[in-house]
């Protein structure tokens, strides 16, 4: 996939105050002063696009506040290293027909506090596409933070014209349930609580943006409660994937296929971790950020799909679902382990033709 693909990458290439997020995060953290030294510089570039007519008025279809907040979401995630995790096809379909609802929240170990999530194919909501997620997993928030993202319908217009939606779920660190009850608590509570949440945010304090949050927060219910399925699905898989990246080693890391090949070479030949850094410093800053690809390994334990296939004359084929088992070790059993217990493939690809007979009366 090229770097247009990784929602990261296009946001920094496309929005002029991405790297200001990153310094801004790094100024004050996950904090209220972030978010507003951040709504200050996003208004500030819209009215200027707008002043020096870049863009008609008429064109614009960016949601502010939901501008903001994903700034944040990325000031986070930069701010964090630019920690990128892309499940690949084999992988990301096993993963995929597995169950994580009965794992509890504690059980779950990030990798980094800030990171995204690539899947390893988008979840269709309509003619939307939900391709990842950023996780922040910070220990003084009291919920892990799910940000899944939406692809843009536009990767090369104008960033006011160019929006890219959200769905924000926390899922409360405090719930005593699996993954599978706190992931559906934290839609209904998003669902049914938008109103509040779009009415006690942010003050607009600018008469060029019109504060149209009322208007936005009945949309967004809407919205929510239409794609309820498409959102279950996406969190569903995204449990798969974090109780993956909790009890499994990393694999290799790569960049976007369309990252300059010269500057990857200098990267991966630099004879001095100067020279490594300064290769991978001006990748960063053309958008192309390190990524982590995570695949099946068949050295471990446990077999690749083709190696766990059973065959039923009877049956098409078909998943048997796995499911994670959270099991407790150590002494007096205090610590826990998460073990894949992963799906199979059982059944024929192809049904062989049968011929049939017909009584005519």
């Amino acid at each position: 996939m090229d770097s247009s693909n990784y929602h990261p990458m296009w946001y920094q290439q496309n929005r002029p105050y991405a790297k200001f997020s990153k310094q801004i995060f790094l100024s004050h953290g996950l904090s209220g002063q972030s978010l507003h030294e951040i709504q200050n510089r996003i208004t500030r570039d819209w009215n200027n696009e707008l002043n020096l007519k870049k863009i008609n008025s008429n064109e614009v279809v960016t949601d502010f506040m939901k501008e903001v907040s994903l700034a944040f979401y990325f000031g986070a995630f930069a701010g964090h290293g630019y920690n990128i995790f892309s499940f690949t096809e084999k992988l990301g379909e096993m993963l995929e027909n597995t169950s994580a609802k009965d794992i509890p929240i504690d059980a779950l170990k990030s990798p980094y506090p800030v990171y995204f999530v690539q899947f390893h194919r988008p979840v269709q909501w309509g003619k939307l596409q939900i391709t990842g997620a950023y996780v922040i997993d910070e220990e003084s928030v009291p919920s892990l933070q799910v940000c899944l993202v939406i692809a843009p319908t536009n990767l090369n217009g104008h960033w006011m014209s160019a929006p890219s939606g959200y769905f924000y779920l926390p899922l409360s660190r405090s719930s005593k349930g699996g993954l599978g009850e706190l992931i559906d608590s934290a839609i209904n509570s998003e669902i049914t609580n938008k109103w509040k949440h779009a009415t006690g945010s942010m003050p607009i304090e600018t008469t060029n943006v019109s504060d149209l949050r009322d208007i936005r927060a009945k949309r967004e219910s809407m919205d929510l409660s239409s794609g309820r399925e498409a959102i279950h699905n996406a969190m569903n898989y995204l449990a798969n994937c974090l109780c993956y990246l909790s009890s499994h080693e990393p694999s290799n890391i790569g960049y976007a296929s369309d990252a300059p090949e010269k500057l990857i070479e200098k990267s991966t030949l630099a004879k001095t971790s100067k020279q490594k850094n300064k290769a991978q410093s001006q990748l960063k800053s053309m958008g192309h950020f390190p990524i982590t690809y995570l695949q099946v390994n068949s050295s471990k334990s446990g077999s690749m799909i083709s190696g766990e296939q059973t065959f039923d004359n009877k049956k098409r084929q078909h998943w048997r679902r796995g499911h994670w088992r959270n099991q407790r070790k150590g002494e007096g059993l205090s610590e826990s382990c998460l073990i894949w217990i992963k799906p199979t493939l059982v059944g024929k690809e192809k049904m062989p033709e049968q011929a049939r007979e017909y009584r005519l009366s």
